[in-house]
């Protein structure tokens, strides 16, 4: 039996990778339109549970991000990142940068970005509903 953790606001499922070099900052990810998160472990943080600051998806035992739809990469700087090299950063995130090939979070690293954070939230009104079938989907 699966657990299926559903927001019932669009955008409510965030994936966010944190970045830092000396006192500057990257924060980047997607937000999920639609999706859902799933686990084999009944879900208990409920009772505790603030719609308006979320939970940590790797803090529900057993809870992964299960089917998304209609992802949207965002990514955001500190001030202290100048505007040229926000330019060449995002064109790095979108991947339409014509000097590196690499998967973003590579090139950042070699660019001297040290990764802080790798999380994935959910947030806003949830429904949690008991699935039996073998393999769930969202509905």
């Amino acid at each position: 039996m699966y657990y299926q953790i559903i927001p019932l606001e669009m955008g409510s499922i965030v994936e966010r990778n944190v970045f830092q070099r000396n006192n500057q900052e990257i924060k980047c990810g997607m937000v999920w339109k639609l999706g859902s998160v799933l686990t084999k472990i009944k879900p208990s943080f409920e009772a505790s549970y603030d719609p308006d600051l979320g939970i940590c998806i790797q803090d529900i035992p057993g809870g992964e991000i299960g089917e998304t739809y209609s992802g949207e990469k965002v990514i955001y700087f500190s001030e202290t990142v100048s505007e040229e090299e926000q330019a060449e950063l995002i064109d790095i995130f979108y991947g339409i940068s014509k000097k590196y090939s690499k998967e973003y979070k590579n090139v950042f690293l070699d660019l001297g970005w040290i990764e802080i954070s790798s999380e994935s939230y959910i947030f806003g009104e949830i429904e949690i509903k008991e699935i039996t079938s073998s393999l769930p989907l969202y509905k």
